[in-house]
């Protein structure tokens, strides 16, 4: 780095030639290819980039059990938004962000398939951080 010799710590390659590569705090994922997959690339059309910074995603497939907030709610992060239920497993699904509810869009007791909509975050609450979702098993 600028002409200085750094360790950095490499991860494990998973199966899509990513590779980890961390040097003090900082993470870096890289993507290792041939010169063949590179020249290919350049060929491909790029994936539209999907902004869901502002939304609820299910993390699986399973049934939208409950809501534990309702529109217009302030969060904080932490805060349990609402309760999937997957393979018999409830799942909380907690706010990772700041924000204020704006729509619950999923049906309480309705399927939800993985990554489908259950809720969106109000566009009044613009500057807070992405949105991140966790689970923990009931």
């Amino acid at each position: 780095v600028n002409g200085v010799n750094r360790a950095v710590q490499v991860g494990v390659e998973d199966n899509t030639g990513l590779f980890a590569i961390k040097m003090y705090v900082a993470k870096v994922d890289v993507l290792v290819v041939s010169p063949a997959e590179d020249e290919w690339s350049k060929h491909t059309n790029e994936h539209a980039v999907v902004d869901t910074c502002k939304l609820l995603l299910s993390p699986m497939p399973g049934t939208l059990i409950s809501y534990a907030v309702k529109e217009g709610d302030h969060v904080v992060e932490g805060q349990e938004l609402c309760i999937v239920e997957a393979m018999k497993m409830q799942n909380i699904l907690q706010s990772a962000r700041f924000g204020v509810i704006g729509k619950c869009i999923g049906v309480v007791g309705s399927s939800v398939q993985a990554y489908e909509i259950i809720l969106e975050f109000s566009s009044e609450d613009q500057g807070e951080e992405e949105e991140n979702v966790t689970n923990d098993n009931r």
